[in-house]
């Protein structure tokens, strides 16, 4: 097979591509709008990780770069059992929008995909500066669906643990921007975690730490770990959201 044959293939592979892709991407788009009641995440991930790598293999390096960034958010909200959230089927429908976009720019041959990128870039900052990843740790399952039912009402990314070992887990392991905390916590206590993730060094020494107990803030010793501390009584009367941001 001589180079103008070898070409010849190569561009009716790539037309072919191009021809299926609306049909991928509605494909992808349905298995989104499902996933509000709908289990079947596998799938979804296989359908945007193929068109990714068919993508890259003709040369669409546009279509690659939009998959690769919803795969990662996908995973991202696997991680944290978001991904059947109605906030994170819109931000999902954002790249899947992006996806027609490519198609329509590519079909005229226009590879100016400045537009794509700019949004590309605007949907991560959004999504950063909207949401906070929250470590609630608190045994009791009313205080935690309380706490858990006040911050995700701004559509922040939270993550309940019961245990204090397993705390101390996420955060030497995680990255995270808030802690919330009881005092009295099964295998850890809150304040025995929090003082070894300061010791460390690591990513979570420094975190915004709030402290969530029956006690008065002169009765808990070391209270100089925690940014804030709060009466458990008193947690539907405090703005909760305001010590998130600092």
């Amino acid at each position: 097979m001589n180079t103008q044959s070898i070409n010849e293939l190569l561009d009716s592979l790539k037309n072919e591509f191009l021809g299926t892709l609306p049909e991928r991407i509605n494909e992808i788009e349905t298995l989104l709008l499902k996933l509000p009641i709908d289990s079947d995440v596998e799938n979804l991930l296989r359908q945007v990780h193929s068109l990714k790598g068919s993508a890259g293999t003709h040369g669409f390096h546009i279509v690659t770069k939009v998959c690769h960034q919803m795969e990662d958010m996908m995973r991202e909200l696997i991680d944290e059992n978001e991904i059947h959230s109605d906030q994170a089927v819109k931000l999902l429908l954002e790249y899947n929008d992006l996806l027609n976009t490519c198609h329509a720019l590519l079909n005229t041959h226009d590879e100016n995909f400045s537009a794509v990128d700019s949004r590309l870039s605007q949907i991560n900052l959004s999504s950063g500066e909207q949401q906070k990843k929250i470590l609630i740790v608190e045994p009791s399952p009313i205080y935690a669906t309380m706490l858990h039912s006040l911050i995700k009402q701004k559509g922040n990314k939270v993550v309940t643990v019961t245990n204090g070992l397993v705390a101390l887990e996420n955060m030497l392991m995680q990255d995270y921007d808030v802690l919330i905390t009881a005092l009295e916590v099964p295998t850890l206590n809150g304040d025995a975690f929090l003082s070894a993730v300061r010791l460390s060094q690591g990513r979570n020494k420094n975190i915004n730490a709030i402290l969530v107990t029956s006690k008065d803030k002169n009765k808990v010793e070391q209270a100089q770990l925690f940014n804030h501390i709060v009466k458990k009584n008193m947690i539907n009367n405090i703005n909760l959201l305001e010590m998130l941001k600092n």
